[in-house]
Protein backbone atom coordinates (compact mmCIF):
# COMPACT_ATOMS: atom_id res chain seq x y z
CA UNK A 1 0.00 0.00 0.00
CA UNK A 2 1.35 3.44 -0.80
CA UNK A 3 -0.96 6.52 0.30
CA UNK A 4 -3.88 4.14 0.53
CA UNK A 5 -3.35 2.57 -2.94
CA UNK A 6 -2.78 -1.22 -3.99
CA UNK A 7 0.28 -1.47 -6.18
CA UNK A 8 0.79 -4.19 -7.89
CA UNK A 9 4.34 -5.07 -8.84
CA UNK A 10 4.30 -5.78 -12.65
CA UNK A 11 7.32 -8.64 -13.53
CA UNK A 12 8.43 -9.39 -16.85
CA UNK A 13 8.87 -12.54 -18.03
CA UNK A 14 12.40 -14.15 -17.72
CA UNK A 15 13.03 -17.02 -21.02
CA UNK A 16 16.15 -19.13 -20.79
CA UNK A 17 16.62 -21.90 -23.98
CA UNK A 18 18.92 -24.76 -24.39
CA UNK A 19 19.43 -24.38 -28.77
CA UNK A 20 19.48 -27.57 -30.90
CA UNK A 21 22.51 -29.33 -30.30
CA UNK A 22 23.51 -28.24 -26.87
CA UNK A 23 22.05 -28.54 -22.64
CA UNK A 24 21.93 -25.97 -20.43
CA UNK A 25 22.14 -25.35 -16.95
CA UNK A 26 20.98 -22.75 -14.55
CA UNK A 27 20.08 -22.08 -11.00
CA UNK A 28 16.82 -20.64 -10.25
CA UNK A 29 16.22 -17.45 -8.05
CA UNK A 30 15.20 -19.92 -4.88
CA UNK A 31 18.35 -22.37 -5.26
CA UNK A 32 16.63 -24.66 -7.68
CA UNK A 33 19.06 -26.18 -10.23
CA UNK A 34 17.56 -26.87 -13.51
CA UNK A 35 19.42 -28.72 -16.53
CA UNK A 36 17.91 -28.36 -19.95
CA UNK A 37 17.61 -30.51 -22.63
CA UNK A 38 18.48 -29.85 -26.36
CA UNK A 39 15.65 -28.20 -27.97
CA UNK A 40 13.70 -26.76 -24.71
CA UNK A 41 12.67 -24.09 -23.24
CA UNK A 42 11.97 -22.58 -19.54
CA UNK A 43 9.69 -19.69 -18.97
CA UNK A 44 8.99 -18.19 -15.84
CA UNK A 45 8.36 -14.31 -14.05
CA UNK A 46 10.93 -12.12 -13.06
CA UNK A 47 8.92 -12.21 -9.89
CA UNK A 48 9.91 -16.06 -9.07
CA UNK A 49 10.01 -17.03 -5.60
CA UNK A 50 7.45 -13.91 -4.35
CA UNK A 51 4.77 -15.96 -3.70
CA UNK A 52 5.04 -18.20 -6.19
CA UNK A 53 7.60 -20.88 -8.12
CA UNK A 54 5.91 -21.49 -11.84
CA UNK A 55 7.74 -21.98 -14.34
CA UNK A 56 6.14 -23.26 -18.02
CA UNK A 57 8.51 -25.92 -20.10
CA UNK A 58 9.07 -27.02 -23.50
CA UNK A 59 11.08 -29.96 -24.22
CA UNK A 60 12.97 -31.97 -21.51
CA UNK A 61 14.52 -30.52 -18.02
CA UNK A 62 16.08 -32.35 -15.01
CA UNK A 63 15.26 -30.35 -11.60
CA UNK A 64 16.90 -30.75 -8.64
CA UNK A 65 14.14 -28.39 -6.33
CA UNK A 66 14.98 -27.06 -2.69
CA UNK A 67 11.99 -27.41 -0.35
CA UNK A 68 9.71 -24.83 0.47
CA UNK A 69 6.86 -26.11 1.79
CA UNK A 70 4.62 -22.73 1.76
CA UNK A 71 5.15 -21.81 -1.75
CA UNK A 72 4.83 -25.68 -4.26
CA UNK A 73 7.01 -25.40 -7.31
CA UNK A 74 5.00 -25.99 -10.44
CA UNK A 75 5.98 -26.98 -13.74
CA UNK A 76 3.12 -26.52 -16.29
CA UNK A 77 3.96 -28.23 -19.53
CA UNK A 78 1.18 -28.23 -22.91
CA UNK A 79 -0.55 -31.14 -20.93
CA UNK A 80 0.51 -31.57 -17.77
CA UNK A 81 0.89 -29.71 -14.05
CA UNK A 82 3.68 -31.16 -11.89
CA UNK A 83 3.50 -30.15 -8.11
CA UNK A 84 6.61 -30.67 -6.00
CA UNK A 85 7.81 -29.41 -2.57
CA UNK A 86 11.12 -30.37 -2.76
CA UNK A 87 12.46 -33.35 -5.06
CA UNK A 88 14.82 -34.52 -7.93
CA UNK A 89 12.75 -35.33 -11.61
CA UNK A 90 12.55 -35.17 -15.09
CA UNK A 91 10.24 -33.84 -17.12
CA UNK A 92 10.37 -34.68 -20.88
CA UNK A 93 7.54 -32.46 -22.59
CA UNK A 94 8.10 -31.87 -26.11
CA UNK A 95 5.37 -30.55 -28.99
CA UNK A 96 3.19 -33.74 -30.60
CA UNK A 97 5.48 -36.06 -28.31
CA UNK A 98 4.26 -38.22 -25.25
CA UNK A 99 4.94 -36.09 -22.13
CA UNK A 100 7.09 -38.21 -19.58
CA UNK A 101 7.70 -37.24 -15.91
CA UNK A 102 10.15 -40.11 -13.80
CA UNK A 103 10.64 -39.06 -10.18
CA UNK A 104 14.27 -40.05 -8.66
CA UNK A 105 13.90 -38.82 -5.10
CA UNK A 106 10.58 -37.36 -2.94
CA UNK A 107 7.32 -36.97 -4.28
CA UNK A 108 5.53 -35.39 -6.96
CA UNK A 109 1.82 -34.51 -8.04
CA UNK A 110 1.26 -34.61 -11.52
CA UNK A 111 -2.53 -33.62 -12.97
CA UNK A 112 -3.69 -33.00 -16.53
CA UNK A 113 -4.17 -29.77 -17.69
CA UNK A 114 -8.04 -30.63 -17.73
CA UNK A 115 -7.51 -31.45 -14.24
CA UNK A 116 -9.48 -34.87 -14.89
CA UNK A 117 -6.88 -37.17 -13.98
CA UNK A 118 -4.03 -37.15 -11.20
CA UNK A 119 -1.62 -39.47 -9.74
CA UNK A 120 1.34 -38.91 -7.01
CA UNK A 121 4.36 -40.46 -8.11
CA UNK A 122 7.16 -42.40 -5.43
CA UNK A 123 11.00 -42.79 -6.75
CA UNK A 124 11.67 -44.26 -9.42
CA UNK A 125 8.19 -44.51 -11.22
CA UNK A 126 7.37 -42.66 -14.23
CA UNK A 127 4.33 -41.34 -15.60
CA UNK A 128 3.46 -40.56 -19.33
CA UNK A 129 0.59 -39.09 -20.75
CA UNK A 130 -0.79 -38.53 -24.45
CA UNK A 131 -4.31 -37.49 -25.29
CA UNK A 132 -5.32 -40.95 -26.77
CA UNK A 133 -4.18 -43.50 -23.92
CA UNK A 134 -4.21 -41.23 -20.72
CA UNK A 135 -1.71 -41.36 -17.28
CA UNK A 136 0.19 -44.25 -17.50
CA UNK A 137 2.20 -45.61 -14.33
CA UNK A 138 5.24 -47.37 -14.97
CA UNK A 139 7.68 -48.91 -11.65
CA UNK A 140 11.01 -49.47 -10.83
CA UNK A 141 12.52 -47.15 -13.23
CA UNK A 142 16.12 -46.64 -13.73
CA UNK A 143 16.12 -43.07 -13.22
CA UNK A 144 19.99 -43.32 -13.84
CA UNK A 145 19.35 -44.18 -17.34
CA UNK A 146 16.44 -41.70 -17.87
CA UNK A 147 19.11 -38.54 -17.27
CA UNK A 148 22.18 -39.78 -18.31
CA UNK A 149 21.38 -36.82 -21.44
CA UNK A 150 22.84 -34.63 -18.89
CA UNK A 151 26.23 -35.90 -19.42
CA UNK A 152 25.79 -35.73 -22.98
CA UNK A 153 25.32 -39.28 -23.07
CA UNK A 154 22.56 -41.29 -24.80
CA UNK A 155 20.74 -44.64 -24.12
CA UNK A 156 17.78 -45.98 -25.69
CA UNK A 157 15.97 -49.55 -24.26
CA UNK A 158 14.10 -50.90 -26.55
CA UNK A 159 12.72 -48.00 -28.69
CA UNK A 160 10.78 -47.38 -31.36
CA UNK A 161 12.95 -45.87 -34.46
CA UNK A 162 11.15 -42.73 -34.76
CA UNK A 163 11.34 -41.87 -31.10
CA UNK A 164 14.97 -41.91 -31.17
CA UNK A 165 15.44 -40.00 -34.35
CA UNK A 166 13.58 -37.49 -32.59
CA UNK A 167 15.83 -37.17 -29.63
CA UNK A 168 18.86 -37.55 -31.85
CA UNK A 169 17.66 -34.76 -34.37
CA UNK A 170 17.55 -32.47 -31.39
CA UNK A 171 20.89 -33.61 -29.34
CA UNK A 172 23.30 -33.32 -33.11
CA UNK A 173 21.21 -30.70 -34.70
CA UNK A 174 20.40 -32.54 -37.82
CA UNK A 175 17.80 -34.07 -40.28
CA UNK A 176 17.12 -37.70 -40.30
CA UNK A 177 14.58 -39.49 -42.28
CA UNK A 178 13.20 -42.35 -42.17
CA UNK A 179 12.17 -43.64 -46.11
CA UNK A 180 10.79 -46.90 -45.10
CA UNK A 181 7.98 -46.11 -42.84
CA UNK A 182 7.75 -49.85 -41.47
CA UNK A 183 11.12 -49.33 -39.75
CA UNK A 184 9.53 -46.30 -37.81
CA UNK A 185 7.98 -48.66 -35.44
CA UNK A 186 10.67 -51.22 -34.78
CA UNK A 187 12.39 -51.02 -31.43
CA UNK A 188 15.96 -51.48 -30.84
CA UNK A 189 18.69 -50.93 -28.06
CA UNK A 190 21.63 -48.69 -28.05
CA UNK A 191 23.88 -46.59 -25.30
CA UNK A 192 26.61 -43.94 -26.41
CA UNK A 193 28.99 -41.80 -24.73
CA UNK A 194 28.83 -37.76 -25.00
CA UNK A 195 31.73 -37.64 -27.33
CA UNK A 196 30.13 -40.06 -29.62
CA UNK A 197 29.35 -38.31 -33.30
CA UNK A 198 25.69 -38.93 -35.14
CA UNK A 199 27.63 -41.57 -37.45
CA UNK A 200 28.90 -43.31 -34.26
CA UNK A 201 25.46 -43.82 -33.06
CA UNK A 202 24.16 -44.48 -36.39
CA UNK A 203 26.52 -47.31 -36.80
CA UNK A 204 25.64 -48.97 -33.37
CA UNK A 205 21.91 -48.72 -34.95
CA UNK A 206 23.35 -50.06 -38.24
CA UNK A 207 25.22 -53.61 -36.51
CA UNK A 208 21.84 -54.37 -35.44
CA UNK A 209 21.88 -55.75 -40.02
CA UNK A 210 18.05 -54.02 -39.52
CA UNK A 211 18.69 -51.09 -41.27
CA UNK A 212 21.31 -48.97 -42.69
CA UNK A 213 22.16 -45.07 -43.71
CA UNK A 214 23.13 -42.26 -45.99
CA UNK A 215 24.48 -39.13 -45.35
CA UNK A 216 22.90 -36.76 -48.20
CA UNK A 217 23.32 -33.39 -48.15
CA UNK A 218 21.74 -31.61 -45.14
CA UNK A 219 19.90 -34.43 -43.98
CA UNK A 220 20.86 -38.70 -43.35
CA UNK A 221 18.50 -40.89 -44.87
CA UNK A 222 17.67 -44.32 -42.49
CA UNK A 223 16.49 -47.32 -44.83
CA UNK A 224 16.31 -51.31 -44.52
CA UNK A 225 19.54 -52.97 -46.09
CA UNK A 226 19.60 -54.69 -49.43
CA UNK A 227 19.32 -58.55 -48.57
Amino acid sequence: WRGGISIKEEFSDIIVEAPLGSRTKLTLPDGTLVWLNAGSRITYSQGFGVGNRKIELIGEGYFEVKRNEEVPFLVKTNSLLVKVLGTKFNVKAYFDEKSVVTLAEGKVEVETNDCKNRLTLKPNEQVSYSGSSGLALEKNINTNTVKLWMKGEGAFIQCRLDHIVRDLERKFDVKIVITDHSLSSEVFTCRFKDTATIEQVLHLLKETRRLDYLFEGEQIRIFKPLK
